[in-house]
């Protein structure tokens, strides 16, 4: 790997260790306060019905079947299946490890759903986070259409952000745990690209 390419995975990994020590610390109670207050603000009936469609978008069970489904089509199977399940396989064995080393315990707040797991990191934003952004690194390797590759790309980036709120407006979960898992989802998948792109480029030429 390339420096530029090393510093891609080690930048949110240093990120993730100051965010870590700062949540330990206390130093991120009134940020994270401040993002719930903000992102209930107007809650209804019909938002929150909504928000929770979108929270079982995120669901392990959606992400694993989507990883299912690339595997089934025959040409998805050939290109994109192998590093889009790598890298949520990863993603969601280092979430366990890291929830269980941090056990910090889910917000004592109005919850809409019923979480069992410890907080940090957020298990929808790390396993989503590092499965859009493998998908708009796929997108652009393979697709040149610049309007198609930018459509796919920000409705990636969308779902993902959208996502992650949902966790903190649903009470499950503070802003820093749904931060911490994008840092380390995108570390998860650029480190997967990377190698997977070299072994590719490798095969070509020989």
């Amino acid at each position: 790997m390339k420096k530029k390419e090393v510093w891609l995975v080690i930048l949110p990994l240093i990120l993730f260790a100051l965010l870590a020590v700062s949540i330990g610390a206390g130093i991120t109670v009134g940020f994270e306060g401040w993002a719930y207050n903000e992102t209930i603000e107007h809650m209804s009936p019909l938002l929150t019905s909504i928000v929770k469609i979108i929270t079982h978008v995120g669901d392990a069970s959606c992400v694993i079947l989507f990883c299912l489904l690339l595997i089934a089509l025959p040409k998805s199977r050939r290109t994109i299946a192998f590093p889009v399940s790598v890298t949520v396989i990863v993603s969601t064995i280092l979430n366990v490890l890291l929830k269980n080393l941090f056990t910090r315990e889910r917000p004592d707040i109005l919850r809409l759903i019923n979480e069992m797991s410890y907080s940090f990191p957020s298990g929808h934003a790390m396993n989503n986070a590092a499965l859009y952004t493998i998908l708009i690194l796929l997108i652009y390797h393979f697709i040149e259409n610049p309007s198609r590759k930018y459509t796919l790309s920000a409705l990636c980036i969308v779902l993902n952000i959208s996502i992650g709120f949902s966790r903190i407006y649903l009470g499950v979960h503070y802003a820093g745990d749904i931060l911490g898992g994008w840092l380390i989802g995108f570390a998860v998948a650029v480190l997967v690209y990377f190698l997977w792109n070299k072994k590719a480029l490798k095969k070509q030429l020989l």
